[in-house]
């Protein structure tokens, strides 16, 4: 097998895994609280995980690990980023002796303040946040600065500290990790956050991390020539489970009407623990698909092929994006259309291509899609983080909640620095409001990178300029 970047310059670290997550205890007094609370079960622990390869593997991970420590778990893989309220109380009346709630790969939302005044609240997650929750228990490594991982390695470190973890905890960990996209085996990408993990656990997987002259995924947007088995098995598990994007097909198939596709991967893949020792073995996604069990590999095989159908057909929809402005040295693209499928993961793949035609040191895209009469979905992905995708939708949930509050539990948005979301959910808040308020964003961009080119920023506009995602910004005006 070829051997990809990652393979031919394998990262080394300073420390091992367990020194790594020593130390994280040492500094992290949420982190404390958490595995002093594992440690002591109590009735049903309730976890809530995000319903994309990141959050479903974190997931699993916690839920292993409460059930080694004695707890009784219920796993749940919600719609949507944001736990709302009534999928809480749906939870809760369908597990009364709830002892504690996990809110894993969920963000770190201001709202979870109210859940955490009624009962025990632990938050694990990675993704920035302009206001972390009172009354929650939190271990979130971006809340003062953003750290590039992923929920899945900090559920790993939170087993590794609990004494729990094991072989099928590094699989897992894995593709959580190339779901987030914190490692890119074809072209050396990696976190360094990840590195103990790789060296010691992750390079036991190298079937995993070598090249494959197959069909390029999703998630190598980086070059589109090959791809390697780790990108293949999340790409399964991302187009199986709706990918965070509510992408289903239970109006394709009698058969899936009634599935729900998060869990439904979630349990297949639950049910291959025991083979762990055959995943580093593994040399194609065909290998990995006849280890899952009937009959969820059959209703899997059935939502895959729906998934790449829409690919292929989706993957020129994107032809009619524009470049509308340039940022410091970002270039942004933007694109408005209705019912595009796989909107997002479409986008990362134009916006490369976009990248390599025009010679852009960074680029940006920004989506605006009409799914529906009644959900309006914004999608940024970006090269670079000098402008910040997850501020722009964070800017954008913040002012159409204050602008429809009566709509804020369907209004939800936020992310990465190169990949973020928005969604609204109801029919109140129109795909023009929402577009228009998208315009009105950039344009305030576009005026104040204009004032910061002339040295003219005032310290308001300086704050502005970096609440909207212009990291170019001094955080006090030049």
């Amino acid at each position: 097998m070829q051997e990809t970047a990652l393979l031919q310059n394998p990262p080394t670290a300073a420390e091992s895994h367990q020194q790594q997550w020593d130390a994280i205890r040492l500094q992290e007094p949420g982190l404390v609280r958490l595995l002093d609370k594992i440690a002591r079960p109590q009735g049903t622990a309730l976890v809530f995980s995000h319903d994309d390869p990141d959050g479903i593997t974190s997931g699993l991970i916690f839920k292993r690990m409460l059930q080694k420590k004695g707890w009784k778990v219920a796993l749940r893989l919600p719609e949507g980023f944001m736990l709302q309220p009534q999928q809480l109380d749906r939870a809760l009346a369908e597990n009364p002796d709830t002892g504690a709630v996990f809110l894993l790969d969920k963000g770190t939302l201001a709202p979870y303040a109210e859940y955490g005044k009624k009962l025990p609240v632990y938050i694990v997650d990675h993704h920035p946040t302009p206001k972390a929750p009172s009354d929650c228990v939190i271990y979130n490594p971006s809340l003062e600065k953003y750290t590039w991982c992923s929920t899945s390695i900090l559920a790993h470190g939170i087993a590794t500290l609990a004494g729990t973890r094991d072989t099928f905890d590094d699989f897992l960990c894995l593709v959580g990790l190339k779901g987030d996209w914190a490692i890119e085996p074809v072209s050396g990408l990696l976190a360094d956050f990840v590195k103990p993990f790789l060296v010691e656990y992750g390079m036991a997987f190298r079937n995993l991390l070598g090249v494959l002259r197959e069909r390029p995924t999703q998630f190598d947007s980086m070059q589109r020539e090959v791809t390697c088995l780790l990108s293949r098995i999340t790409e399964y598990v991302h187009g199986t489970g709706g990918g965070g994007f509510s992408y289903f097909y239970h109006d394709r198939d009698p058969e899936l009407r009634t599935v729900d596709h998060a869990h439904c991967i979630a349990e297949a893949l639950e049910a291959i623990a025991d083979q762990a020792a055959k995943l580093p073995g593994l040399k194609s996604l065909a290998e990995f698909t006849a280890l899952l069990p009937q009959p969820h590999r059959g209703r899997l095989e059935k939502i895959f092929g729906f998934f790449v159908e829409d690919w292929e057909r989706a993957s020129k929809t994107l032809d009619t994006t524009a470049k509308i402005l340039r940022l410091e040295n970002t270039t942004i693209y933007l694109f408005v259309g209705v019912k595009v499928p796989l909107l997002p993961m479409i986008g990362s793949i134009k916006l490369f291509e976009l990248n390599q035609k025009a010679g852009d040191p960074t680029a940006q895209i920004i989506m605006v899609s009409s799914v529906s009469d009644d959900y309006t979905h914004v999608s940024v992905r970006g090269t670079g983080d000098r402008v910040h995708s997850g501020k722009f939708c964070g800017t954008l949930q913040n002012i159409l909640q204050a602008r429809f509050p009566e709509h804020k539990a369907v209004i939800s948005g936020g992310g990465h620095p190169k990949a973020a979301e928005c969604t609204v959910k109801t029919p109140q808040v129109t795909f023009f409001q929402v577009l228009h308020q998208v315009m009105a964003q950039l344009n305030e961009m576009r005026d104040l990178d204009l004032a910061w080119r002339a040295g003219a920023l005032t310290p308001e506009q300086t704050g502005k300029a970096r609440d909207l995602g212009l990291e170019y910004v001094p955080a006090t005006p030049r």
